[in-house]
């Protein structure tokens, strides 16, 4: 959607936008997390991998390694080192 159209768009409409451009970034890897967390079709864990996944750059490593100790997810993050 374009700018001007953008702003004339109902709510709805101005999200689904952005969830567009956000799956147009994400690899087809994790898309299927983002897709169910906006149907409201996912646990909160998968939610969470999926708010991980998408903060760190898609990168499973970096989540086990993550040093945002001052998130409020970070306690529940997934791939954590037993």
């Amino acid at each position: 959607m374009k700018t001007a159209e953008l702003q004339n768009a109902s709510t709805s409409e101005k999200i689904a936008a952005k969830r567009a451009g956000r799956l147009a970034t994400t690899p087809e890897s994790a898309k299927g997390h983002f897709v169910a967390a906006w149907a409201g079709k996912c646990s909160p864990r998968r939610a969470i991998k999926a708010q991980c996944l998408e903060c760190l750059g898609f990168d499973r490593q970096a989540i086990t390694e993550c040093t945002g100790w001052a998130c409020p997810l970070w306690n529940l993050r997934p791939y954590q080192k037993p």
